[in-house]
């Protein structure tokens, strides 16, 4: 069952969907670029199908969330 909707969804993956990727890979986040995809094509996925589709393109990861940094290396009362 599991292999089928991940059939499923390749199959509605499309070339307007790696536009969009290709458009934004390296620069947003992976939920960024469902939340893009989405509102464009109408179309939902996941944020790993999205990190799947950009790993397996070969395009940059996604940006770091650089803002936490600090507050994690604050000292802890």
């Amino acid at each position: 069952m599991r292999v089928e909707s991940r059939r499923r969804l390749a199959r509605r993956w499309d070339e307007r969907c790696s536009e969009i990727l290709q458009r934004m890979a390296g620069r947003h986040h992976d939920r960024e670029i469902c939340m893009s995809i989405a509102a464009e094509t109408g179309k939902r996925f996941s944020s790993w199908t999205v990190a799947e589709y950009r790993r397996a393109g070969g395009l940059p990861a996604c940006r770091r969330n650089d803002w936490t940094v600090p507050l994690r290396a604050m000292p802890r009362r």
